[in-house]
C-alpha cells in the first residue's frame, strides 16, 4: 500500500517497530513495514528521522508531494535500481531515431486509450446527443492522428526536432478533439471550455491535474526502482531539470485519472466545498475533497486488469512497463 500524508500537523514516526501515522486530530493508526510501499508528504507534515531511515533501509521511498500531487524531491538511498549501463544507454536513446520510435508507439497507444474511453461513456448511457454526436465526429481525428504515428518512419539514425514536433502536433490534435468530448460527457454545470493547467479554471481540471500529479509520482517511482532516469527522456528531452522520461512514459497512463475524474463528478461523490476559486489563483482542490479523490485513486490503482497479456493491478503494470524499458536499454545498441 502507498501511505498519503496530505493534511498540515499530519504525523509520521515508528511505534513498536511499523510506522505510525496521526492526523493532527483524531487516532492514530500502526503499518506494518511489509505493507507498505511508497510514502507521500506534502507541506506541514510532521516526522522524524527514525521513520525516514527506516524508510530508506526497507527500500521504501518517501515523495515529497506539492499542493497539487505533482512530485518535487524525494527521500532515498542514492542506490539506482539497477546497473549503470542502463542509464549511460538512456541516454544514447534519447537522441536516436529508436527512442522516437518508442515514442511514437505510446502516442499511439495514448489516443487508442482515449477513444476506448469515450466509447465505454457512450455505452453507459450516460449521456446525451451532444456528446455522441462530437464522439462520433472526433473518432475519424483520432484514427488519423493513430496512423500517422504507426506509419511515421525515421529519415536518419539521430532524433529529429522536425519529428519530434510532428508528434506533438498529432498528439495535440487528437488531445483537443478528445477533451472537447469529456466535456460534453460531464454533467453540465462541470463542462468546460480547454484543458487548463497552473491555474486551472475550472473543478474538473483542477480534479485532474491532482490526480496527474499523484499518477506522475508513480511513474517517477516505478523509473527510480527499474533503473532509469527520470530526467533523460526522449520527447521531452529540452526540457531542463524537469523528469522527461515521467513526462513521456506517463502518456499512456493519462486516461485512468481521466476516467476517475469523470465518474467523480458523475456521481457527485464530492463534497460542496471541494474546490475553492480565487481571482489568481484560479480553482483548487480543497482538503475536503482530497481524501475522496486520493482514496478513489489508490483503489483504482490497486484494480487488477488484464494489459500485455497478464492479469495485475494497475500499479504493478507501471512498474511492469518501466522494467521492459530497462531491459530494452541494456542490451541497446544505437542505430548507425
Amino acid at each position: 500500500m502507498q501511505l498519503f500524508l496530505d493534511s498540515y500537523g499530519a504525523f509520521l514516526g515508528l511505534r513498536d517497530g511499523q510506522f505510525w501515522v496521526k492526523p493532527r486530530q483524531g487516532e492514530g493508526r500502526a503499518f506494518a513495514i511489509r505493507e507498505v510501499n511508497a510514502i507521500f508528504l506534502t507541506k506541514g507534515v510532521r516526522l522524524t528521522t527514525d521513520a525516514l531511515i527506516l524508510a530508506i533501509r526497507e527500500n521504501i521511498p518517501v515523495l515529497l508531494i506539492d499542493a497539487i500531487g505533482h512530485p518535487i524531491g524525494q527521500v532515498w538511498s542514492g542506490q539506482f535500481g539497477s546497473i549503470a549501463t542502463i542509464r549511460k544507454n538512456q541516454a544514447l536513446f534519447s537522441t536516436d531515431s529508436q527512442g522516437l520510435r518508442w515514442i511514437s508507439r505510446l502516442l499511439q497507444q495514448k489516443i487508442d486509450n482515449q477513444q476506448q474511453l469515450l466509447q465505454t461513456f457512450l455505452r453507459s448511457g450516460e449521456h446525451d446527443a451532444p456528446f455522441a454526436t462530437e464522439v462520433e465526429r472526433s473518432i475519424p481525428i483520432f484514427r488519423k492522428m493513430s496512423d500517422n504515428l504507426r506509419d511515421w518512419q525515421p529519415l536518419s539514425a539521430r532524433r529529429s526536432d522536425d519529428d519530434a514536433a510532428s508528434f506533438r502536433g498529432w498528439e495535440g490534435t487528437a488531445t483537443r478533439h478528445y477533451f472537447r468530448c469529456l466535456s460534453l460527457a460531464l454533467p453540465e454545470k462541470y463542462r468546460f471550455a480547454a484543458r487548463s493547467k497552473r491555474p486551472a479554471y475550472d473543478p474538473f481540471n483542477a480534479l485532474l491535474n491532482y490526480l496527474y500529479g499523484m499518477l506522475y509520482a508513480f511513474v517517477e517511482l516505478a523509473q527510480m526502482k527499474a533503473g532509469l532516469d527520470p530526467y533523460t527522456g526522449v520527447l521531452h528531452a529540452d526540457e531542463y531539470n524537469r523528469p522527461t522520461l515521467v513526462f513521456d512514459q506517463i502518456e499512456i497512463y493519462r486516461h485512468w485519472p481521466e476516467r476517475i475524474a469523470v465518474q467523480l463528478l458523475r456521481d457527485d461523490r464530492l463534497p460542496a466545498d471541494a474546490f475553492r476559486e480565487t481571482e489568481k489563483e484560479g480553482v483548487w482542490l480543497e482538503k475536503s475533497g482530497k481524501g475522496v479523490v486520493i482514496d478513489s485513486f489508490l483503489a483504482y490503482l490497486d484494480e487488477k486488469i488484464e494489459y500485455r497479456e497478464q492479469v495485475r493491478r494497475r500499479a504493478t503494470h507501471i512498474d511492469l512497463d518501466a522494467l521492459r524499458l530497462a531491459s530494452r536499454l541494456k542490451s541497446f545498441e544505437p542505430s548507425k
